[in-house]
């Protein structure tokens, strides 16, 4: 699973327009993902957050981190199952743990989210993950996400 595109993404993902907060995959090794997210200057959140000094939503940079922490549940499962075979699931947010936010995260910037399956314990996977912009840490912190009730792991 490597150089993911669009359409690879919409496959692993539920989430579409306005919600989809992943542009690219640009690496996936066994349960760990480097993805991308270009910032656009005309992203309908800034004219409220903030009018005049407009600001990515940390929010928001948590959801990126998400996204691209389902995209490493799927990576760390196929390895696990030695197939190549996608794992079409849906992977809820169940926990945010100690996130950091260090930097602001402005338009025209490219979020490098790195997301790491560091720990899988049925139906759970614990994930360490980041963001970088031009190469400085801008948020990391740990995420648990949980696969739904009745389907297999």
């Amino acid at each position: 699973m490597k150089n993911l595109f669009n359409r690879d993404i919409l496959e692993l993902l539920p989430h579409r327009e306005p919600f989809l907060f992943i542009d690219k995959v640009v690496s996936v090794e066994s349960g760990c993902v480097t993805a991308l997210k270009h910032i656009k200057k005309d992203e309908e959140y800034f004219k409220g957050h903030f009018p005049g000094k407009p600001l990515v939503p940390g929010v928001l940079i948590v959801e990126s981190m998400a996204q691209a922490s389902g995209i490493a549940c799927v990576a760390y499962l196929d390895k696990q199952k030695d197939s190549a075979k996608k794992d079409p699931s849906v992977y809820f947010l169940s926990r945010i743990s100690d996130i950091k936010f260090k930097h602001h995260v402005l338009p025209g910037d490219t979020l490098v989210i790195r997301s790491e399956v560091i720990q899988h314990f049925a139906p759970f996977f614990k994930v360490q993950t980041s963001c970088k912009v031009n190469d400085k840490i801008v948020a990391e912190g740990e995420l648990v996400l949980t696969k739904p009730e009745g389907e297999v792991v």
